[in-house]
This record gives C-alpha cells, structure tokens and sequence, in this order.
C-alpha cells in the first residue's frame, strides 16, 4: 500500500470511525429498544474473527465471542454494524449485511434487529438473546454473516484518490460499549496480501497467505481498523455499492422529460377529473323546454346536461312549495337559515306567533318568544310537522334563549327530513348529503394515494416532479364536494322558477311592487327572502311604502313591544333590522352546539404523550 494511499486511508477510517462513534453514542436509544442493563462489569474476554473474500467481493464473516456478563443479568450481547455512510456530497455507500446467524451452546441465542440512525450514517443492531431470560457470567457466542461492498478494486476514483490495489478496509471494532480482549482477526482472500495495516494503539498485524490483526484490549468507545491491500483485479472490479442520497433538489428537478409528464399528469388528470364530475356531479335540464317549464303531462322531453342560461324575472315563487324546500334546492344545502325560514313561514301561516321580548332595562340583545297556536298540523309536510314538534315538545311557549345549546340534535333531524323531501320530490339523483359524503370519501382517498405516490417517487427516483400534480389535483377534487350532488332535469325546472323570483325579490323597488290592496304581500314572500338571505333588504322595501302613506296590512304573527300601541307605518322603519336580528337570533339558537369538554395536560394526571430516551450496551 502507498504512503499516500495509506494517509488517504486514515483520514477517510478516521471519518468512517468518528460516524460509527456517533452511531455508538447514540447506541440503542431508541424507544424502541430494550433497556440497557449495568456495563460495569461486563466485557468481552474473547473476540475472533476470520473474513473470508470471495473473488466477486463479497465477505464471509464468522465471529467467536467471550462475552462476561458479570453478576447483574443480562439478556445477552448486542453488535452494531453500519450499513450506509455518506460516500460523496450525493452518493452513501451501503453494505448489504446477509444470512445473519447466531448460536450459543450455553445461553439464548435467538436475535432480532433495530435500525440506529446518526448523522450521515446508519446502521444496524443485531441483538441477541431472549428478552425473557436474563443470564450471567462467561458465555460463548458464534455470530456469522455476509457482507456485499466491503470491498475496493483496483482503479476506482474514490473521492480521496484513486486506488493502485485491490484492498479490505474495515472498521472492526468501533464504539463497543464495554472493553473488548484478545482480539484476532483473520482474512482469507483469493490471493496473498502484498501489504496489511492495523489502527490502533496495541494492535499488529502480519501478512501472509491469511492476513492477521491481532491486539489485548480495546477500550469502550475505541476502534480499531484493518487494512489489507491485494493485487488488482483479486476481487474481479467488485465496485463499492452506492446508493443517491435524497435530496429535494434531485427528487423534484425540472428536466424536459420531468417538466412534460407533469404537464401531462397535470392534463390528463385534469380531464379525467373534469370527465367524472360531469357524469357525477352535472345537472340535467330538459333539452327542448324553456328553463323553468316542465313536460305537459304525456309529453317525453328528453334530458340533457343543464346549461348556463340568462334568469328571467318571476313575480311569484315557484306554485307549491315551501321556502326550506327552495333555499335546499338553491345551494344543495338544509342550511339552518333554510330552518329558520320555514318556522317564520309557519308563523306567517297561523301556526305560531314570535314575540320580541325587551331586554332587561332595555339594554343588550332582545329575546324571542314563540307561542304555539291552536291550528292543527294535520296539513303540514313531515319536517314541518317536525319542526313544530321539536321546537315546542308539549309546551305552548319558548324563548330562542331556551332553545340555544339544546336544539342541535333536533336541527340535524331537521335538515335530514328537508333532504329526504327533496330527494323524494325528484329534484336530486340521490341524497345531496350522501353524494357530498361519496364525493368526499373519494377524494381524500384520491389525496391521500397522491400524497402517497409523490412521496414514493420523489424518494426512490428523480420523477418526483412528474407525480407532483396529482396532489393539487385531488385538493381540487376536495374542494369540488360542495357541488357533488346533482340536480335531475325537474329539479332543475324549479331551480329556474326559483333564481327568477330571487332576482325579483332582489332587484324590485318599491314602485314597481305589484299586489292588491289589502294582500299580506310582504309577510308571504319574507320567508323566501329569509332563505335567500334578503330579509332586510325586502323589509326595507315595504318600510318605505309605509312611510309613502301605502295603506300595508300589519303582520299578525310578529308582536313587538310597541305592536298595538302605533300604526304599521310608525314602526315598520325598524321593521327590517328587528327581522334580520330575529333571523340571525334563532339561527344560531336553532344550530348552536350543546356544550363539551375537551383538552388536557401532562401535568393534571394521565399518562402517555411524552417524550422518552433509552441506552445501550448489553441488555
């Protein structure tokens, strides 16, 4: 071996046995592993070692060993074995340990292994023994494996030079926990060593047709390495075994092969998905009709995707159906506002009146009453007669107050019934909260598998950018599950209806409000404003023909502080804002959540959550 080679040699051990130190330091301290029992008097009295090399490079270790536990148990010796170290600034080498073997004529010899990571450097713990039996004083142990990359060939650039000789070159002993004696190691190679080496202190080594190294005593927390040099070509070019270091830079690089499949995933996945949510999640509308109109009976329509089309204005909502059943129809949601508006519609038809009751010494937020009316429910729809029922349970009053924190349970009753009407009148091709749910569960599975398979490929290969689309493409997905469910051609018919009377309600003034004298004109749409979400701008509208001198009939359902006491146009001013707060008022009591617990702390009892540490040595 050269000068030169050999203090390249030593400067890349010293770095080889400063990594496999660390390794050492950190011994098994991993949650994972076994306690550590006492050291103190542990060591290994005999340690011997014979390398057999084929001529492809791969070596077969056997290793005898003395081990001394002393008088406090054990389970048995542990070897740690580093299996990849940082090559280059891209490249680890790796040794492919094999066929691991353990044996003991006297103590217990099953073995399993825990992975030890360091910085640059990992490595493998092969731990013998039962964890159920612990033992004391000498044992035997015969330990054999095979190791892939020991080896460097002749002629390769290794990054401190370029070698002139086949050659072994190992860290033997590095960082054991106790002191290892009577060390002998030997080396069996196809050829005769024209040159050996031995790092340590009190070590020797002697070459000859089987290279030894031999030294008494190794410290805890030593090395020692060996080195024997060989003719070139003795291990037939074997090449050290290199795998790339991750690194974001490389797992993500924009190539032009990298840069077009993600275009091509990022299309392709595009259409694929804009494919499945129009047969998923795209309305229907009749082909031939006017949008808002429906088949004559006897008349076939066929059915088409529904199309974007100008709204035209409606006077009138949609004949026959209820303001919780359009707002649902309109946002394919049983809001709770969609509640709230069919309880003001009751109100308006005679079902129950609402009361404003003034705060206390008229300071803060009023409260509200509602009072059950004698009119039977015998005509109502069944989440009407839901609504009527949970919210008065028997008793003929009840305040929003009262209501707030204990109604929740009943509000998902509620909107359950809501979407089972509107699914049964046709409006929908299935449930809107069943389809969310499908197209929900989809696309996080869809996430989920992209996050997956980015991650996969980012590590093992270069194409990480290639597989990046697929996870914004499937957050789209979990933003598109608002708009999964689909309405069928007749629910689009009255969505039509619907969006037409909500530009009227939207746009008119108060000139142009058509009704005759006498009609109740603004308590019977209020309840399909309060479910478009216009109630104050439809209050303000008849605010304003009051205050003209309109001759406007006043609400009997709604009673407020001053009701009775001024006429309609004194008080309809504040009619609006008294609405909105109403609405807003019983929204969040009809949906507010019942009260809960939760949280916790290491410190007020319990256990698990914290952070642990572990040891190393013989265990």
């Amino acid at each position: 071996m050269s000068a030169g080679r050999a203090r390249a040699a030593r400067g890349a051990a010293a770095a080889r046995g400063g990594a496999a130190l660390a390794l050492a330091a950190l011994g098994l301290g991993l949650a994972a592993a076994p306690a550590a029992a006492s050291d103190a008097e542990d060591a290994i009295t005999r340690y011997a070692m014979t390398i057999t090399v084929d001529d492809d490079g791969v070596a077969h270790v056997v290793l005898d060993l003395t081990v001394d536990f002393g008088y406090v148990p054990n389970h048995g010796p542990y070897l740690t074995w580093v299996v990849k170290e940082r090559y280059d600034d891209e490249l680890d080498r790796v040794y492919r340990i094999s066929r691991f073997r353990a044996s003991s004529p006297t103590a217990p010899d099953d073995w399993h292994t825990e992975e030890v990571l360091g910085h640059h450097v990992a490595a493998t713990a092969f731990l013998i023994g039962d964890e159920d039996v612990t033992i004391t004083g000498e044992h035997d142990y015969r330990v054999a494996f095979d190791v892939e990359g020991w080896v460097n060939s002749a002629g390769y650039p290794f990054p401190a030079g370029t070698l002139e000789n086949d050659e072994l070159y190992v860290d033997v002993i590095s960082g054991w926990d106790i002191p290892v004696e009577d060390v002998m190691i030997a080396v069996v190679a196809p050829a005769r060593a024209t040159a050996v080496a031995c790092e340590h202190d009190a070590c020797t080594a002697t070459e000859g047709g089987v290279a030894t190294f031999r030294a008494d005593r190794v410290e805890p927390r030593d090395r020692l390495t060996i080195a024997a040099a060989y003719p070139a070509g003795t291990f037939g070019g074997a090449e050290p075994v290199l795998q790339e270091r991750w690194a974001f830079s490389r797992a993500f690089a924009l190539t032009p092969a990298t840069g077009a499949a993600a275009a091509g995933v990022a299309v392709g996945g595009g259409l694929l998905l804009a494919r499945r949510f129009r047969r998923t999640g795209r309305d229907e509308q009749y082909a031939d009709l006017t949008p808002g109109l429906t088949p004559a009976p006897g008349q076939e329509a066929s059915v088409t995707a529904r199309r974007a089309a100008p709204i035209a204005v409606r006077f009138e909502p949609p004949a026959g159906f209820r303001p919780g059943q359009i707002g649902t129809l309109v946002d394919e949601h049983a809001d709770p506002h969609d509640v709230t508006a069919t309880l003001i519609d009751l109100a308006v038809r005679g079902y129950l009146t609402i009361v404003e009751l003034p705060p206390p010494g008229m300071r803060g937020a009023p409260d509200w009453r509602l009072d059950r009316t004698t009119r039977p429910d015998g005509d109502l729809l069944p989440f009407e007669r839901m609504l009527l029922a949970q919210l008065f349970a028997g008793r003929p009053s009840v305040t929003l107050s009262e209501l707030r924190t204990t109604f929740a349970q009943a509000m998902s009753m509620i909107q359950a019934a809501l979407y089972e009407d509107v699914t049964e009148r046709g409006w929908f091709r299935g449930d809107p909260r069943r389809a969310r749910a499908r197209w929900a569960l989809g696309a996080t599975a869809f996430l989920l598998v992209a996050i997956a398979v980015t991650v996969v490929v980012a590590a093992r290969t270069h194409w990480g950018l290639a597989a990046a689309p697929l996870v914004p493409l499937a957050v789209v997905a979990l933003g598109m599950t608002r708009a999964a469910p689909a309405r069928t051609a007749a629910g689009s018919a009255v969505l039509a209806q619907a969006q037409g009377f909500r530009l009227y309600l939207a746009t008119a003034e108060a000139e142009q409000l058509r009704f005759e004298e006498g009609e109740d004109l603004f308590s019977r749409y209020l309840p399909y404003a309060v479910a478009f979400g216009l109630t104050e701008r439809w209050a303000s509208l008849f605010a304003r023909l009051a205050q003209q001198g309109r001759a406007l009939p006043e609400p009997t359902w709604l009673v407020g502080p001053y009701t009775g006491h001024y006429p309609f146009w004194a008080t309809a001013t504040t009619l609006g804002s008294n609405l909105s707060a109403f609405t807003a008022a019983a929204t969040s009591a009809l949906s507010a959540p019942a009260p809960g617990t939760s949280g916790g702390s290491g410190f007020s009892g319990g256990g698990g959550g914290g952070v642990g540490g572990g040891g190393g040595g013989t265990w």
